[in-house]
């Protein structure tokens, strides 16, 4: 209740408060650390992922703002060495070694903004729940092992960016995150004995270009007093 009692506030539709909104969506890629813990397949070697974004965000003070982040992003890594799992082999074949196909990480987030003319820099935290689906009926081609479905956990991380206004609704955002998960399964970890259930942490770094929607005012700078100003 005290959750969704704290969306509710964030996300309530009040026309009163209508144009303190910002509504995002983005697009691009993201790399990952090795997996930790008893997820036995590492990769030592750096896999180009997608990455994708929504955000939803109040703005609370001329330079501070709250709101709901999503990422989904894939987590794979590719491997020199090579695996033994069950008779198949892993690894060392150019191929992804996937830990989740669609992680996902609902955040809450808060920013700092730091005005530039009418354009903004940010800075800020999140933190949340972190879901890791696999379709594990199925092997992409593009990879020699894929996770078991149904990773579940926490999330925190940081993000940093830029907003470009090029209209007084419209912006084009630019933003590189950190997210860290800590993932539990119901399944068994591969290789490890004695046997016991797949938990590892990972870090995922997304880079992702998009567009911002303001709901009802655009801020710019006065050049002269130093303070901003509301623009219909």
């Amino acid at each position: 209740m005290r959750v969704l009692n704290v969306l509710f506030f964030l996300l309530s539709p009040v026309f009163v408060f209508a144009q303190q909104y910002e509504v995002g969506i983005g697009f691009g890629a993201s790399i990952n650390s090795k997996p930790t813990n008893n997820m036995y397949f590492r990769g030592d070697l750096v896999a180009a992922n997608y990455a994708t974004q929504l955000t939803v965000l109040r703005n609370l003070k001329d330079d501070f703002q709250v709101g709901i982040d999503l990422h989904v992003l894939e987590l794979s890594r590719r491997s020199s060495i090579g695996y033994t799992n069950d008779g198949y082999n892993i690894g060392a074949d150019h191929k992804k070694i996937v830990y989740a196909t669609y992680a996902s990480s609902f955040c809450a987030v808060v920013n700092k903004k730091l005005y530039m003319d009418e354009n903004y820099f940010y800075f800020g935290a999140g933190m949340g729940l972190a879901i890791a689906r696999n379709n594990s009926k199925t092997l992409p081609v593009d990879a020699s092992y894929e996770a078991p479905d149904g990773g579940f956990g926490l999330t925190v991380g940081l993000q940093v960016g830029y907003t470009l206004n090029f209209s007084n609704r419209f912006a084009l955002n630019m933003e590189i995150a950190a997210r860290y998960y800590d993932l539990d399964y119901t399944a068994e970890a591969p290789v490890v004995r004695p046997y016991t259930n797949i938990h590892y942490r990972i870090v995922a770094y997304p880079a992702t270009v998009g567009i911002r929607y303001r709901l009802g005012y655009q801020k710019k700078l006065d050049p002269q007093t130093g303070e901003t100003q509301i623009v219909k």
